[in-house]
């Protein structure tokens, strides 16, 4: 099991490879290798999607997937 923490400004749902996952600025729980993340409707934020491979994460140092106001 892996941690991902997506960073946004405002709250919102997180979609990780298309399923509704958690919100942002929260931690998550994520399979180990390669995900899409992004914020779904409006698309308001940079960039429209983010493809990292997550591995060697903890609770405590997920990965961080950031996305900007757009």
């Amino acid at each position: 099991m892996e941690f991902v923490r997506v960073r946004f400004a405002e709250d919102r749902q997180v979609f990780i490879d298309g399923t509704p996952s958690g919100r942002t600025n929260q931690t998550l729980r994520v399979e180990t290798g390669t995900h899409t993340f992004n914020l779904g409707n409006p698309r308001d934020y940079v960039p429209a999607w983010r493809r990292p491979v997550v591995e060697n994460t903890s609770a405590i140092r997920p990965l961080v997937v950031t996305f900007e106001k757009g």
